[in-house]
């Protein structure tokens, strides 16, 4: 658990979009227990995600993710606090489909890959380096 509140990750989240995306993030979805009905991901509803494209809104979340999880999402949530912070399905499911998620199954996880790093690093680059 990170010892935070929800405000101050909701903080985090907006400088990191406005940074990356131009605007703070409508994706900042928590509650106050991990989000059971997401513990598989067949849970996560991705057969409709189709999506091919490399969004700032994407980068800008996942590396949102990445500084309150270090690269292992739990599908339940991250615990921020007292609250489960759920990631974005629709930027989740990209990712996954980009090859730079893996699922881990049987730890409930999300896990960036070899090339999700480098995507990582291609945006800090980009983003923060000029």
């Amino acid at each position: 658990m990170l010892e935070m509140g929800e405000e101050t990750a909701k903080r985090i989240i907006n400088a990191v979009a406005v940074a990356i995306d131009g605007k703070p993030s409508s994706a900042k979805t928590f509650k106050s227990s991990p989000h059971e009905n997401l513990a598989s991901y067949g849970d996560w509803a991705q057969d409709q995600n189709n999506s091919k494209f490399d969004t700032t809104r994407t980068r800008a979340l996942l590396i949102s993710y990445l500084l309150f999880s270090g690269g292992r999402i739990p599908l339940l949530g991250i615990q921020i606090g007292e609250k489960w912070f759920r990631p974005d399905k629709w930027v989740a499911g990209a990712l996954v489909k980009k090859g730079f998620f893996e699922v881990d199954e049987a730890a409930g996880e999300f896990v960036v890959t070899p090339t999700g790093w480098e995507y990582v690093a291609e945006t800090l680059e980009t983003h923060f380096m000029g």
